[in-house]
């Protein structure tokens, strides 16, 4: 992140997530030890927090979860609002 002023900003998010046979988020993002099904793509909210102008990504931590944070492509999330300093 080269600018000091960036703001956090609340977004939606689309990235694929491990998923098990009830849909459910699965793997490493979860304590239930139930084999992986498969992949999907689930639309999640998240605060971005850091931006890669070079790579055009955004780094995106999750709102449910806040230990989960990614690197997500510009096209891959909707920035909704700006959160003010006091609610983070």
């Amino acid at each position: 992140m080269d600018d000091p002023k960036f703001y956090s900003y609340l977004c939606e998010y689309r990235k694929a997530f491990p998923v098990d046979e009830f849909g459910r988020i699965g793997g490493m993002y979860s304590l239930a030890d139930i084999p992986i099904s498969g992949e999907k793509v689930l639309q999640r909210l998240g605060v971005v927090f850091a931006k890669n102008d070079g790579e055009r990504m955004y780094h995106v931590r999750d709102k449910e979860h806040p230990a989960w944070s990614f690197w997500v492509p510009y096209g891959d999330v909707d920035i909704n609002l700006v959160i003010k300093p006091e609610l983070r």
